[in-house]
């Protein structure tokens, strides 16, 4: 149907068509890579070929660079969203949780540091995460849930904490002394007693 007031077809409402879906990851995909190891002097263009997709491609998803540096990092998140997803699934309720704090920090760790050196390409960075974030603090919540019903971690454990947790595990995995054994060490606190 065509727009009487401009002559052209609306703008279509339903869903994106899988070639523009698949392209589309692919951009984010190669602007995260590039963002990690060139920063934000890589161009627009250069993601376009490194994605394997042209450049119109990159400039219809995404107007601007900052545009696409507030979906490479809401993707960050959302990639450990579908881990803590996946981690549910798991039958030793509290190795799950365990293992995906682990990953949580040592991946967050990387994306904090791609943040940071992003930010100041970035757009309305809170505005991109805060849907990931929020499905995150979900998925978080299940695990520990599950775990403290499996009665692997100390009962009086709540969401709240498991953030608090997670922050002092995060700053002692990137202390210059820190580390993994650092980590284990913090999320042990979360163990119920024996």
């Amino acid at each position: 149907m065509t727009d009487p007031k401009r002559g052209a077809r609306p703008a279509s409402t339903g869903p994106r068509r899988a070639d523009a879906v698949a392209n589309r990851a692919k951009v984010v995909a190669a602007a995260r890579q590039a963002f990690e190891t060139e920063g934000l002097s890589v161009s627009l263009d250069e993601i376009a070929r490194r994605a394997g997709v042209g450049a119109g491609t990159v400039h219809r998803h995404f107007r601007t660079k900052a545009e696409l540096v507030d979906t490479v990092l809401a993707a960050a998140v959302e990639d450990l969203v579908t881990a803590a997803n996946t981690y549910a699934a798991s039958d030793d309720a509290g190795g799950a949780l365990r293992d995906f704090l682990v990953r949580l920090v040592t991946e967050g760790a990387a994306a904090h540091e791609l943040a940071a050196r992003l930010q100041v390409g970035a757009g309305d960075v809170d505005a991109a995460v805060s849907g990931p974030v929020a499905e995150l603090n979900r998925a978080m919540s299940r695990l520990l849930s599950r775990a403290r019903d499996a009665g692997a971690v100390r009962p009086d454990v709540q969401d709240r904490d498991l953030a608090a947790i997670v922050a002092a595990a995060h700053a002692a995995y990137v202390h210059p002394t820190g580390g993994n054994h650092a980590l284990m060490l913090v999320l042990r606190s979360l163990e119920a007693s024996s």
